[in-house]
């Protein structure tokens, strides 16, 4: 499947999911101008641009270089709330957390640091990149969220990002090259429901109610639940390396976290 094509398909149907739902919940839909630019802008940082080099760069490059990459982003996230989000603390003791997290992911994808292919070095760049948009994107969601319900402020800017991704995908990638299988299309079923429309949903609630340098950590947790998923399903070996990885990347998020949690898990419902 070509990358755009994907994540358009991706987008598309996850924001058609969120609005139905949205209808469900009864939830106020805002149709003034000013809303829909600043939709249309946070879709750009959090979702084109962002998910757009990453389906790219890992064209060039393994999925472990591709997490151990994107898990720079919760640096970025504290450079940038300097600047964006003065309330967000940056203490010596998250800035260790940062760099234990990323040393996690580094010491559990070892093996998978290199790279093969001609455009393997613009892959990279590309996959560097793309956490500096979400971590713009994140600490602009933080102070949205204020203002809009998580679902509403998902559905136009997925919208957004997959019509975008789908006129990208007209001009640049052929058609004759996309082929729909039973996996490729149960993927994109699956990224679009599970990993787009709900869990960008339960994202936006919980970075209402915690620090966005926090939530962006969410990165080091991938690396090892990936190899989980990989030994439980595919039947891949678990090494030392993968435990000694994830010991040190949960201390990182240990030392990230907010030493008082503010959310109340008697207000989940709320979602």
């Amino acid at each position: 499947m070509p990358p755009f094509f994907s994540a358009g398909i991706r987008f598309t149907f996850a924001s058609l999911l969120l609005f139905l739902y949205s209808k469900k919940l009864k939830l106020p839909f805002p149709t003034d101008l000013k809303s829909h630019k600043f939709f249309l802008l946070f879709s750009f940082s959090i979702f084109t641009i962002s998910y757009g080099l990453v389906y790219w760069g890992e064209q060039y490059i393994n999925s472990g270089l591709t997490s151990v990459l994107f898990s720079v982003m919760p640096f970025y996230t504290a450079l940038l709330a300097i600047k964006m989000l003065p309330s967000e603390h940056i203490t010596k003791r998250k800035m260790t957390g940062i760099l234990a997290g990323i040393s996690g992911a580094v010491i559990i994808f070892n093996d998978q640091l290199h790279f093969d292919h001609s455009f393997s070095l613009l892959g990279m760049i590309a996959v560097l990149l793309s956490p500096f948009f979400s971590s713009y994107g994140t600490l602009t969601a933080k102070k949205a969220s204020q203002t809009y319900h998580p679902v509403i402020l998902n559905i136009m800017p997925m919208f957004y990002a997959g019509i975008i991704f789908l006129i990208t995908s007209f001009i640049t990638e052929n058609p004759q090259s996309i082929q729909l299988t039973r996996m490729g299309a149960f993927s994109i079923f699956y990224l679009a429901v599970v990993g787009t429309a709900t869990a960008f949903v339960v994202y936006f609630w919980m970075l209402k109610n915690t620090s966005a340098i926090l939530m962006s950590s969410i990165t080091f947790i991938t690396p090892p639940l990936a190899l989980i998923w990989g030994w439980i399903f595919l039947g891949e070996q678990v090494t030392w390396w993968l435990v000694l990885g994830m010991i040190v990347v949960f201390t990182g998020i240990y030392f990230v976290r907010d030493p008082k949690p503010r959310v109340a898990v008697s207000t989940i419902s709320k979602i």
